[in-house]
């Protein structure tokens, strides 16, 4: 367990290093006006230009005692908490009802799988896998304004002022993780269909039931390590539902950050969720090493 922590610790703060590389790499535009009809833009690279970026990055936070005040005046640091505390209404709800209900799912569909329902939540698993988390989005909306104009009551699509605004944006960003958590977990547990603990189980006359329960046991340790990509997709396709959805939180602030060459404020937006994935792996980590036996591990 410690080698493991250390080993994450570690790869934290390689790609914490690494963001911030590419984050200070030289952006600024150099424009040359040809003529009245034409012009050439430049984006100069130079080791020089990049160390002067890196050491005024560094001085910066010397001067400031930390990331100091944003453009508007406030200091970036209460910007992220609010910004932040928006974002894990859908972060959190997200991430746990993959991990739980698309479990829970799976089970399921791999227990009814000789049956129709079975089949068919199969059928509908792999149809919904295939579909942009962006695209199931703009398909509500659509679908929405559609029953809107039917006679169905007004709200408001687009915003986080109002206490439903996250539901649109968490229903199209879980659809993924959820659909992977469910086809992952029938998967495993008809991989162990064939082991020659469950035969045994049978021939003693063990119920179908109860030798669910073993297999998922047995199966607990791979599915518990799909955490970790579940929270990775939840945070990477957080940017691109929130600008969809006009939801003002952390992830289109990082996003704009980064387009608008603000490198202090997307750190201090990027560093959150670089705390969030690093906690889901030292808390799934930790699981797996109290309740899982070591050899199973």
């Amino acid at each position: 367990m410690v080698k493991q922590l250390v080993r994450s610790t570690l790869i934290f703060l390689l790609i914490l290093l690494g963001f911030m590389l590419i984050l200070l790499l030289p952006r600024e535009q150099e424009i040359h006006v040809i003529d009245a009809f034409e012009i050439d833009v430049e984006y100069p690279f130079g080791i020089e230009v990049y160390k002067e970026r890196i050491e005024q990055f560094i001085t910066y936070f010397q001067e400031e005692k930390g990331f100091g005040i944003s453009r508007t005046g406030v200091p970036i640091s209460e910007e992220v908490n609010t910004f932040l505390g928006r974002s894990l209404k859908i972060i959190i709800p997200a991430f746990l009802i993959s991990m739980i209900l698309g479990t829970f799912v799976g089970i399921l569909q791999f227990y009814y799988r000789n049956r129709k329902r079975g089949k068919f939540s199969a059928f509908v698993s792999w149809l919904f896998s295939s579909i942009p988390d962006f695209f199931l989005y703009i398909a509500i909306q659509f679908l929405l304004i559609k029953l809107i104009h039917a006679g169905l009551p007004h709200f408001n699509l687009y915003g986080h002022e109002n206490w439903y605004s996250f539901i649109i944006p968490l229903l199209s960003l879980l659809l993924f993780p959820f659909i992977h958590m469910t086809r992952f977990t029938a998967a495993s547990l008809e991989n162990e269909t064939g082991q020659e603990y469950l035969r045994t189980a049978y021939a003693k006359g063990l119920g179908n039931v109860k030798a669910l329960v073993h297999m998922l046991w047995n199966c607990w340790p791979t599915i518990l390590n799909q955490a970790q990509l579940v929270m990775l997709y939840i945070l990477s396709s957080l940017p691109i539902i929130e600008k969809l959805s006009g939801f003002n939180g952390a992830g289109i602030q990082l996003l704009n950050s980064i387009l608008n060459n603000d490198e202090v404020r997307a750190l201090a937006f990027m560093l959150p969720f670089l705390f969030i994935m690093f906690a889901t792996i030292i808390i799934s980590q930790s699981i797996k090493a109290i309740l899982v036996p070591k050899e199973m591990r």
